[in-house]
């Protein structure tokens, strides 16, 4: 009896003991003659920067040709994702470290409660900023703007401003002091060998945030709290479109619009689908029919062209925005015009789609609950084909869709009729990144082993969207023409804005307008809003940024009371 009772306390601890090391245990690199076998090779791989046995990475991003790493030790590490070299490691404070969001100049990360930007090509921090209430999800970066969502149920914009204008001023400040101490002799020189490093360290960055005290953060109601990173849109040089999910089931997309003379940043589109049948339940106090809720659980796609059938059908220079696709509790798939707002096709699968979803050229392809991975065509939304047993997607080359099966393995799968053509067992690693950009595979392991597969005979990347660099070329060619054309900036973009709200169907106006009178944030009267802040100036209780002495002086002034 003994015995058997010893036993039975020694059994559950050695499998505890073997789950503890095996949560412990190394990453290990996939054998290249595995990796052969599957038509893949390891095209490089790399250790991130951390304290080994008391540091760990927490998270992995690739974002427009870098592979970002945080760890729990706060150190945010880049690297090259085509050849695996170490950009630059920095760390960023005690706090928990989210992850990052990049543009063409700046990485943007949330540390705790502040906002850091850093240089993207060097790692240098520009600057660091208290933040308005508490993230609930890592940042998001435009060229113009970094958006970070809190758990107050608000979206928050921080202005960019380019630096090269605060090093023109800096320069000509310093040029006047430098003539001034032309004839002190040794003194003269000293001042001028420091004039010339603050000259240096002033043309070194690109970017900073703008000065808060001067430009107070703009607002958005996010209807809930959002937990994952907003989805950027259509950017341009007058307007963001970003889109997030709630944990209220709704989708919603935002617009910033950066000359308005009035609430810049507010609500766009509020989705939220209810299926076409209902049920009645029967009660005491009679029946009752009951539609319930269909919620987006995840986090939305955006495709930056419009492929539809409806867009392709009008002239090209009157195509606008890119698709949004998401998939709802349901098992429904929507596909919208980001810009216009019209839903442009549906598509019905067979359990909940609560993974993400993701398109490449001219397909869309949805993992479900069930495990059956749909290929969907961007034009109408017919299925292409079926896969089974699919779990996730990773990247995808111009013949094939790679992805994590239901056990964890990579598999790839013929983009043209869904049959599988390999499989490859990669060892469990604890981060299978997802790669929009192009065909590279990349896995992470909490120990920080990074390694990178690709097509045994694709040297050279396949690319499938447009670069940052791409983005802000196009950005700063608007921003020249429309200097030049139109001198009043906050004319034109009002202009724009209500161009963009001709365009749109009237369901959506009227989705608005009910949405307008059912939520306070950001839709006060005029009476109840006197500052145009988009909040009301009688109760700043819940951490507002209404009028008050002490907000004006300085809105991180420290009240004692934490709003948030």
């Amino acid at each position: 009896m003994k015995r058997q009772f010893a036993i039975s306390l020694i059994v559950p601890c050695i499998f505890a003991l073997c789950a503890s090391a095996l949560a412990d245990a190394p990453g290990a690199l996939v054998p290249e003659t595995s990796a052969n076998s599957a038509g893949l090779t390891r095209a490089w791989f790399a250790q991130a920067t951390l304290q080994r046995g008391t540091e760990w990475v927490t998270s992995a991003t690739v974002q427009d040709g870098t592979l970002f790493t945080t760890t729990d030790g706060g150190r945010l590490q880049a690297f090259d994702a085509e050849t695996g070299a170490s950009l630059w490691s920095a760390e960023t404070g005690t706090g928990y470290l989210l992850p990052p969001s990049v543009n063409s100049k700046v990485v943007a990360a949330i540390c705790g409660t502040n906002l850091l930007v850093f240089d993207r090509f060097t790692g240098k921090k520009l600057r660091e900023t208290r933040l308005y209430g508490n993230p609930s999800a890592g940042p998001l970066a435009s060229e113009r703007e970094i958006y970070a969502p809190s758990f107050s149920e608000r979206i928050t914009s921080y202005k960019l401003v380019e630096e090269e204008s605060e090093s023109k001023k800096v320069a000509s400040t310093v040029n006047s002091m430098s003539a001034s101490v032309d004839n002190l002799g040794k003194a003269g020189d000293y001042w001028q060998k420091k004039f010339a490093e603050l000259k240096a360290s002033a043309e070194e960055s690109s970017y900073m945030i703008a000065d808060l005290d001067a430009n107070r953060p703009n607002p958005c109601a996010s209807f809930g709290v959002v937990s994952n990173v907003p989805i950027l849109a259509t950017q341009s040089y007058e307007t963001d479109y970003i889109g997030w999910v709630s944990d209220k089931g709704w989708l919603v997309l935002g617009r910033q619009i950066r000359e308005a003379s009035s609430n810049p940043f507010r609500l766009h589109v509020k989705f939220q689908v209810r299926p076409n049948f209902s049920y009645v339940t029967r009660s005491r106090i009679g029946n009752k029919a009951l539609i319930p809720r269909d919620d987006v659980q995840a986090s939305p796609f955006f495709f930056e062209k419009d492929l539809s059938a409806q867009s392709l059908a009008l002239a090209e220079d009157k195509r606008v925005g890119g698709l949004m696709i998401v998939g709802s509790e349901s098992g429904h798939v929507h596909a919208f015009n980001d810009v216009t707002g019209e839903l442009r096709w549906t598509f019905l699968t067979r359990s909940s789609v609560s993974t993400r979803i993701s398109a490449f050229d001219d397909a869309a392809y949805v993992p479900s609950e069930s495990g059956d991975l749909f290929a969907i065509n961007m034009k109408d939304g017919r299925e292409k084909w079926e896969c089974p047993d699919v779990n996730k997607v990773l990247a995808a080359s111009k013949t094939r869709l790679y992805a994590i099966d239901t056990v964890g393995r990579l598999v790839s799968i013929n983009r043209d009729n869904g049959n599988r053509e390999s499989v490859l067992d990669v060892g469990r690693p604890d981060f299978q990144v997802f790669n929009r950009y192009t065909d590279r595979v990349y896995l992470v392991s909490r120990d920080g082993l990074v390694q990178c597969l690709r097509e045994t005979g694709q040297v050279e990347p396949v690319k499938h969207c447009s670069s940052c660099a791409e983005i802000a070329a196009k950005i700063r060619a608007e921003m020249g023409v429309e200097e030049s054309a139109t001198p009043n900036g906050a004319a034109a973009a009002n202009d724009a804005a209500k161009a963009g709200d001709a365009a749109r169907p009237e369901s959506a106006k009227a989705e608005d307008e009910k949405a307008e009178e059912d939520v306070g944030t950001n839709f006060f009267d005029d009476e109840e809003d006197e500052d145009g802040d988009g909040f009301e100036d009688e109760d700043e209780e819940d951490g507002g940024f209404g009028d008050n002495e002490e907000d004006d002086s300085d809105p991180f002034a420290d009240d004692g009371d934490d709003d948030f």
